[in-house]
């Protein structure tokens, strides 16, 4: 069964890799606060992160988590958080099995523009959590790491 945002292949792949066509959360829910709409899209994407084919698997998505978890813990510093996007492109590099990380990483990096201090990056965390938490909750199988 296809999941219902998945479409064709990317251009830069030489694999087939799915590609998020479920909408963009709009940068509004990051500088204005998260609200019911945040909370579904997170669902929606978090959802199709966990499915087959070419799941995200926990570990490539709570990697990146530990590292945001930590600024927050350390107070938002812009050095910092610039530093994330990097990160997470070379989380997309390592990537030898073409799972979904790229999708997470070209919705993930819509929002770094919108995040431009202590009020947006708590925003950022709870839009984050939230895709953890679907993900989470609809992985179909443990990761193999």
């Amino acid at each position: 069964m296809r999941d219902n945002n998945w479409q064709g292949n990317r251009s830069d792949s030489s694999q087939t890799q799915p590609i998020w066509t479920g909408g963009s959360l709009a940068k509004e829910e990051i500088t204005k606060g998260v609200s019911e709409k945040t909370v579904e899209w997170a669902e929606r994407f978090g959802k199709y992160l966990a499915k087959n084919p070419n799941a995200m698997t926990t570990t490539q998505i709570r990697r990146f988590y530990g590292e945001v978890k930590r600024q927050q813990v350390t107070g938002w510093k812009p050095s910092d958080f610039a530093m994330l996007k990097p990160k997470l492109a070379y989380a997309v590099g390592r990537d030898k099995n073409k799972t979904k990380i790229r999708d997470f990483y070209d919705e993930m990096s819509k929002l770094f523009p919108a995040v431009t201090g202590p009020k947006e990056f708590d925003n950022f965390v709870k839009v984050y959590e939230a895709v953890v938490a679907y993900h989470k909750a609809n992985a179909e199988e443990k990761d193999k790491n």
